[in-house]
């Protein structure tokens, strides 16, 4: 009796014991489609999806000779958000301004991703360089009188904005997304708070 009461006693673990099987992380549907597409802090797409997307609207574009432009909007002021009030307030204020970008654009046909830490892109099929110098000039408007909200604090921000389009400025997603971030980096070298097309 004492011999099998031995036997099935638990093991102690010793440094020798071999180690447990760790139990495996089960992600869902909706996880796997959030790490594969969109950003970690914001409801944007994540930018390597943004540029798959790209190409393969910029070879329709090609084909049936139909414009897309691309937006490169950097948010000037995250810098002071972060270094005034933490990484928690300008998460909170990234996550804002994603989603104004988005619903400022049209649901299911453009699409807004994350490009750095103060960029985001804009990819707008169907649309020549005067529609999105429009819509950019709304942004701009949009970002200057609208106060993002961390607890009690009103914290304002500005945009600068680079446009290049197709046919016309660029022949690929590369190129349009270099050319865009170009104009973008010539509006803030002027002071910011403006929109600019890339020179051609």
């Amino acid at each position: 009796m004492a011999a099998l009461e031995e036997l099935n006693r638990p093991r102690q673990e010793t440094i020798f014991s071999k180690p447990k099987p760790k139990a495996k992380t089960v992600l869902s549907q909706d996880d796997v489609l959030r790490i594969a597409f969109y950003d970690d802090s914001s409801p944007a797409y994540n930018f390597r999806f943004m540029v798959r997307r790209m190409e393969r609207e910029i070879k329709r574009s090609k084909r049936y000779n139909r414009p897309v432009s691309v937006l490169i909007v950097a948010v000037v002021g995250f810098k002071k958000i972060e270094e005034t009030y933490g990484v928690v307030a300008l998460d909170h204020c990234v996550q804002q301004v994603a989603e104004m970008l988005i619903d400022l654009t049209r649901v299911d046909v453009d699409m807004v991703a994350r490009y750095g830490d103060n960029k985001f892109i804009l990819m707008l099929p169907e649309t020549p360089g005067s529609g999105a110098a429009i819509l950019a000039e709304r942004i701009r408007k949009k970002l200057e009188v609208t106060p993002l909200e961390y607890r009690w604090h009103k914290l304002s921000v500005e945009a600068s904005i680079g446009i290049a389009y197709f046919p016309g400025i660029g022949n690929d997603a590369a190129e349009l997304i270099a050319k865009a971030d170009l104009a973008t980096d010539m509006v803030i070298e002027k002071g910011g708070n403006g929109t600019a097309f890339c020179p051609v």
